[in-house]
């Protein structure tokens, strides 16, 4: 499976969502402060969102 890289918008969604997630989720390790946990998955959505727009601008091809 050949899955095109996300450009433009897409990627600035999925690179700014690891930030987010990657940032909240080792905080929340660190800390022991599970509410940023959902800070965390909306880091995930985020990343998510932006795997989902990559795909419509590809036709929904895998």
């Amino acid at each position: 499976m050949n899955t095109p890289s996300p450009k433009g918008w897409a990627l600035a969604l999925v690179l700014v969502g690891v930030i987010i997630a990657l940032t909240a989720s080792t905080a929340s390790l660190v800390s022991g402060d599970r509410s940023l946990m959902g800070i965390a998955a909306t880091g995930f959505a985020v990343q998510f969102l932006g795997w989902v727009v990559n795909g419509r601008q590809n036709g929904g091809r895998r």
